[in-house]
C-alpha cells in the first residue's frame, strides 16, 4: 500500500519511429534549425514552395503524400552561418521612420527590421506600423505622479498621450516608469484611502509654469494609452503570407514590447541593430509608418557545398548512444546540416534529398507524358522516339554519378557513419541516378550497415509549375526515392504496426522513373539489398524493405527498427527507476512490466515462435544482480527476443494432370513470386 501510494509500477509503451527528418536546400526558412511540420502546408509556411532549385520540397511532399504525418525539416546554407557578416548581408533589411524620446521631446528615428532568414524572398516584405490611443481616463497630476482611476491600471512601460490645460493642444507623450501607491486626500474616497499612481518619466508641468498646480489643487489631465499594431506582409505570388501583432508596447519595459514580440513570434522579420529605450509614433496625431527597403536579400545557392550538409565536426565529437531526450539545444558548436538533425530525438528516418548537390546551370530538357484520351477514335500516330527523363527545371545540380562516384560515396558513407554512431535512426540513401546495375553493385559494395537502407530508381512527379492547359506537354521532375520510402515506412507503421515490413506499397504521385528496370535487374538488385520501386500497371511499387547490412539477422528493415524501438523504449521509460531502493519487489515489477510490453508485441506478430517462451524471455533475478552488483548501484535485466522475419516471396504452384494417372505427363506449373 505504501509503495503504490508513492509510485506506480513502471509501464512501458513502444516509442514511435514514424517521424522523418529531411535535410536539404530551400529558398527560405531557418538555417540549421530543425522545424517540426505536420502537413505540407506547414512546410510551405516555413520554407516556401518549389521556387528554389533544391529537391527538398519534392521529398517532403512525397513523404506526406504517402501518408506520413510528422517530419522535422532543416535548411542548409553556405558556411559560415549567422551571425557571420556574410550570412547577415544575405538577409534583406528594411527601415521604418518613427521617433524616440529625446531631451527636447520626440526626435525622428529609424528602426531596422531584418528578414528573419536569408534569401531573396526578404526583399518582398512590407511592414506597416499603426498606432492607437485608447482607454481614455482622467486623473490628477502632481509633479511626475499621475493618479489612476479604479480599474484603469496600464502596465509599467506604457506610453501615454496626455492633454490638459496649460499643455500643447495635441498634448505630449509620457512613459510610465513604474507604478506605486500613495495615501489619498480624503473626499469621497474616504480618509486614509490608498490611491494607485503612475510615476511618469518627467512631469507634464514645470514647477514654475502656469497650470502647474503649485500651492493649489492638482490639475486634472486627460490620458490615453498608446499602442502599436505591426502588420508584416510577404508578397509571395505562390503563397502570400501575413502577420499582425496588436497591442504592442513602445517601451522596452512593457510586457509586450514591440522589439521583444517581433523577435520571439514573427516568422518573417526580426529587429535589426539596437532599438532605443522608448519608441514613439512619428507625430502626436499617430500617423502610420511604412517600411522602406534598404538591402535586398540574397540567395546563396552557389555557396552551398558538401560542408553545408556534413559539417566540420568529426562524427566522434557528436553525442553517441541515441537514447537522449534532449532537443538538440545543447548541440556542439559547429553541428550543422545532418549532424544537427541527428540530435533531434524524434527523428527515426533520415533523408538528405540534396546530398548530391553541386551548383550549376544548364538548359533543361523535358519528357512528354502520355496525351490524355479525347473520347473519339482516331488513327494512332506513328511511335515517337523514346525520350529520356531530365529535370524540367534548370537543375544541373547533381554530382555526375559516373565521374564523381567517389565523392558521392564519401558523402553517403558520412551519413551512414552518423547513423551508426547515433544508433537511433535509419539513414535512407538514394542510389545515384543513371547507374547501370553493375555500377550499382560496385556502389553497394562500399556500404555495410543495418542503420541504412538504399532505394532505386529516382521517381518522376509532375512539375507543379507546369501549365495546366487541357493539352500541354506536361513536365516531370526527378525526385529522390528516399522521400517516398520514408512516407511509406511511416504510414505502414501507423496503420499496421512496426513488425510489418514497409514495402509492397505504391508510390503516390509518381508518374515515371529515371530508369526502366527489367525483372532480371530487379531480382539482382534485390539480392544486393537495394529496395527497388518496380514499374507496374498501376504505378511504381516498393518491392522490398531491406537494410544494407551483410548480417542476415539484421537484413530486414523491420527487424532493425524493432530492435531500435525496444532499446529506446527500455532506456527512456526505465529512467524513473533510478535511485529507487534495489529490492526483490522492484525487480519483480520491472520484469512484469517488460513481459507485458513483449507480450503485446508478440500478439502483434513482432516475434517468431509458437509460444511466448519461444518468442522472448526476461530475466531479472538474484543471479543477474548479486550483492556485488547491487553495491555498484546497478539493476540488471536481460531481455531476449526472436524477431519475426517478414515474408518476401509468395510461391503458388498450380498443377494440372492430363490423364489423372501418375501426374507426370502434361503437367502445367505456375509460380507467382
Amino acid at each position: 500500500m505504501y509503495r503504490d501510494a508513492r509510485r506506480a509500477a513502471p509501464g512501458f509503451a513502444p516509442v514511435r519511429l514514424d517521424v522523418a527528418g529531411f535535410v536539404g536546400v530551400a529558398p527560405r526558412g531557418p538555417v540549421d534549425e530543425p522545424v517540426a511540420v505536420d502537413r505540407w502546408s506547414d512546410y510551405v509556411r516555413y520554407f516556401g514552395g518549389f521556387e528554389g532549385p533544391g529537391l527538398l520540397p519534392y521529398a517532403v511532399r512525397a513523404f506526406f503524400a504517402q501518408g506520413g504525418v510528422r517530419a522535422h525539416v532543416l535548411r542548409v546554407a553556405p558556411l559560415p552561418r549567422a551571425p557571420h557578416p556574410a550570412a547577415e548581408q544575405a538577409c534583406a533589411l528594411h527601415r521604418v521612420a518613427l521617433a524616440r524620446a529625446g531631451a527636447g521631446g520626440a526626435v525622428p528615428y529609424e528602426v531596422g527590421l531584418r528578414a528573419r532568414d536569408e534569401g531573396g524572398w526578404g526583399g518582398r516584405i512590407a511592414v506597416r506600423w499603426d498606432f492607437t490611443a485608447a482607454g481614455r481616463f482622467e486623473g490628477a497630476v502632481r509633479g511626475r505622479e499621475l493618479a489612476l482611476p479604479e480599474g484603469r491600471i496600464p502596465p509599467a512601460g506604457s506610453v501615454l498621450r496626455i492633454r490638459g490645460a496649460g499643455l500643447p493642444p495635441a498634448g505630449g507623450f509620457f512613459r510610465i516608469a513604474e507604478l506605486a501607491e500613495r495615501a489619498g486626500e480624503g473626499g469621497s474616497s474616504g480618509f486614509g484611502a490608498r490611491v494607485r499612481t503612475a510615476l511618469l518619466d518627467r512631469p507634464p508641468y514645470d514647477d514654475t509654469g502656469a497650470g502647474s498646480g503649485s500651492g493649489g489643487p492638482a490639475p486634472i489631465v486627460e490620458a490615453e494609452v498608446v499602442t502599436a499594431t505591426v502588420t508584416v506582409s510577404d508578397a509571395d505570388t505562390a503563397s502570400p503570407r501575413g502577420e499582425r501583432f496588436a497591442g504592442l508596447g513602445l517601451c522596452r519595459g512593457h510586457p509586450r514590447a514591440a522589439d521583444a514580440v517581433l523577435a520571439a513570434e514573427s516568422l518573417l522579420v526580426t529587429p535589426d541593430g539596437v532599438w532605443p529605450e522608448v519608441l514613439l509614433p512619428p507625430d502626436l496625431f499617430l500617423t502610420s509608418a511604412l517600411s522602406r527597403p534598404v538591402r535586398p536579400g540574397t540567395d546563396r545557392y552557389a555557396g552551398i557545398g558538401a560542408d553545408s550538409f556534413l559539417g566540420p565536426l568529426p562524427v566522434e565529437l557528436l553525442p553517441a548512444g541515441g537514447c537522449d531526450d534532449t532537443d538538440g539545444a545543447d548541440a556542439p558548436d559547429g553541428a550543422v546540416g545532418m549532424d544537427r538533425m541527428a540530435l533531434v530525438p524524434e527523428v527515426a528516418l533520415l533523408s538528405v534529398p540534396d546530398l548530391l548537390w553541386q551548383y550549376g546551370d544548364s538548359a533543361p530538357t523535358t519528357e512528354t507524358l502520355p496525351r490524355p484520351l479525347t473520347g473519339r477514335f482516331a488513327p494512332c500516330p506513328p511511335p515517337a522516339a523514346p525520350t529520356v527523363l531530365h529535370p524540367a527545371r534548370p537543375r544541373d545540380l547533381l554530382l555526375d554519378s559516373a565521374d564523381r562516384l567517389p565523392e558521392i560515396l564519401r558523402r553517403q558513407q558520412r551519413l551512414v557513419a552518423l547513423a551508426e554512431h547515433r544508433r537511433r535512426f535509419v539513414a535512407l540513401l538514394d542510389v545515384p541516378p543513371g547507374l547501370p546495375v553493375r555500377a550499382v553493385a560496385r556502389w553497394r559494395a562500399a556500404l555495410d550497415s543495418s542503420h541504412a537502407a538504399a532505394y532505386h530508381p529516382w521517381l518522376g512527379v509532375v512539375d507543379p509549375d507546369a501549365p495546366d492547359a487541357p493539352d500541354p506537354a506536361r513536365r516531370a521532375v526527378l525526385v529522390p526515392p528516399s522521400g517516398f520510402a520514408a512516407g511509406i515506412t511511416a504510414e505502414r507503421e501507423r496503420r499496421l504496426g512496426l513488425p510489418w515490413g514497409p514495402a509492397n506499397a505504391l508510390a503516390a504521385d509518381a508518374v515515371t522513373a529515371a530508369q526502366r528496370l527489367g525483372d532480371a535487374d530487379c531480382d539482382e538488385l534485390h539480392l544486393l539489398g537495394i529496395n527497388v520501386f518496380r514499374a507496374e500497371r498501376d504505378g511504381y511499387r516498393l518491392a522490398a524493405a531491406r537494410t544494407l547490412s551483410h548480417d542476415p539477422d539484421l537484413r530486414q528493415l523491420s527487424v532493425r527498427r524493432l530492435m531500435t524501438m525496444l532499446r529506446l523504449t527500455l532506456h527512456r521509460q526505465a529512467q524513473p527507476l533510478v535511485f529507487e531502493p534495489h529490492t526483490p519487489q522492484l525487480r519483480d515489477e520491472l520484469r512484469s512490466s517488460l513481459v507485458q510490453l513483449l507480450r503485446g508485441l508478440y500478439r502483434a506478430g513482432a516475434f517468431a515462435g509458437d509460444t511466448e517462451d519461444e518468442a522472448f524471455f526476461v530475466r531479472c533475478d538474484e543471479q543477474l544482480n548479486p550483492v556485488r552488483s547491487q553495491g555498484l548501484g546497478r539493476l540488471v535485466a536481460e531481455v531476449g527476443v526472436a524477431p519475426a522475419q517478414p515474408l518476401e516471396y509468395l510461391v503458388l504452384r498450380i498443377t494440372q494432370y492430363g490423364d489423372g494417372t501418375d501426374g507426370q505427363r502434361h503437367r502445367r506449373r505456375t509460380e507467382v513470386r
